[in-house]
């Protein structure tokens, strides 16, 4: 058959085609233009949640401020709690992955060759990357703001009393400078605005510290460790907090609760939630359960429109018939329409969900949209695909006299 003949033909036929097919297609389109928009928006607040929570390392951190001994005593840490800790959590959630940090103090001051007080802190070393831009290397500090390459702290030589602890002497303590301590990180979390943006605060690795407190209490490490966890002759709190980073956000409500049921004080960014993870879930189900209904509706009404456009349309194909056209030919005419109106309604909701995601989803992100106008491509292929090839072929394989054999309901 003649391709330009069955085209004139097709456009013949098309213009005879009821308004009720063209309200059925605008409506189809406003469905598909509210779910790509939903889509987009819905891809737009997921690369929102996941920048602020996923992949947002302080909501992995969980804080351990203290323990209790009964009900009311509060306690400070010791080092023997990292390894009961640990021993818990691998125990009783042996699938959840998780690194512990400590956060050291000194309880006093230390001043520089000018005069200038800083309050150290010590962190292990796996940690630098969630305190920032440094690397906590030996004999280096880290702070906010980029100070002198080089400056020498005073260490002071502390004489423990048993009203206290006081100093006569100081230890010259050469140290390497550096900056980039993030403003909002896992351990300045909680604690106010006065203490992130001092500038007299500084970081050192573990190792610097544990060289600093066998300065200041003229003692080895392992020595004051072992007396720290008996009786703490000392008379000060050196280990600050402990901190549990759990790798997938979902293991930390789980991580946390078993910490609270060891008799561990925590705190952590969905302590103020009810079951944030669990909402979250539901949350993205039931908008994902929605969209798909609203698909399948709209999807169900376009394909009846087009069932009952073509029922319409059988004496046409009838009278084609009987000039000769073959059930081939029938089906080329009809679904060159059908193929047109599938074509202009692609080309319409492809360019609207580009150019709407393109506004609203970052181009490092792009491989969500391009997903989705694949998604919806395949979907309108298929919809397409069951009108030509099973409703189509269902009214053209039929026989001349059943054709002519309209209902009045149609005439």
């Amino acid at each position: 058959m003649n391709k330009k003949i069955a085209r004139q033909i097709s456009k013949l036929i098309l213009k005879k085609s009821s308004s009720y097919l063209k309200i059925s297609i605008g409506l189809f389109i406003l469905s598909l233009v509210l779910i790509s928009t939903a889509s987009v928006f819905f891809i737009n607040q997921y690369l929102q949640v996941d920048k602020d929570f996923i992949r947002n390392d302080n909501t992995h951190m969980i804080e351990i401020t203290s323990k209790r001994e009964g009900n009311t005593q509060i306690q400070f840490l010791t080092f023997q709690d990292e390894d009961k800790v640990k021993e818990a959590i691998s125990k009783h959630l042996p699938n959840v992955k998780f690194q512990l940090y400590k956060l050291y103090q000194l309880s006093f001051g230390v001043q520089d060759e000018n005069g200038n007080t800083y309050f150290i802190y010590g962190l292990d070393e796996g940690a630098a990357r969630l305190l920032g831009n440094c690397h906590l290397e030996v004999n280096t500090t880290c702070a906010r703001k980029t100070i002198k390459q080089r400056s020498v702290l005073k260490i002071p030589v502390i004489d423990v009393q048993e009203g206290g602890f006081s100093s006569q002497q100081n230890v010259d303590f050469p140290v390497a400078n550096q900056g980039g301590v993030f403003e909002r990180n896992p351990f300045t979390l909680y604690e106010g605005d006065e203490v992130i943006s001092d500038t007299g605060i500084l970081y050192v690795g573990s190792h610097t510290f544990e060289k600093m407190i066998e300065i200041a209490f003229h003692v080895r490490w392992d020595e004051f460790v072992k007396k720290y966890d008996q009786d703490n002759p000392f008379g000060i709190q050196v280990l600050k907090n402990m901190y549990i980073y759990v790798d997938k956000i979902t293991d930390v409500e789980a991580a946390a609760r078993l910490l609270n049921d060891l008799g561990y004080n925590t705190r952590y960014t969905f302590k103020a939630f009810d079951n944030f993870t669990g909402s979250m879930k539901n949350t993205a189900i039931l908008a994902s359960l929605l969209a798909l209904v609203i698909l399948l509706i709209t999807a169900t009404h376009v394909i009846l429109s087009f069932n009952s456009y073509l029922k319409v349309q059988q004496r046409d194909m009838g009278i084609l018939k009987q000039y000769g056209y073959s059930n081939e030919s029938v089906q080329e005419i009809y679904s060159y329409n059908i193929n047109h109106i599938f074509f202009k309604v692609i080309a319409v909701i492809i360019s609207y969900t580009i150019l709407v995601g393109l506004l609203l989803v970052p181009l490092h992100s792009i491989g969500y949209l391009i997903f989705l106008v694949i998604f919806l491509l395949l979907i309108l292929l298929l919809i397409n695909r069951v009108i030509v090839h099973i409703i189509l072929k269902k009214y053209t394989s039929k026989g001349i006299i059943e054709l002519l054999k309209m209902n009045k309901e149609f005439e």
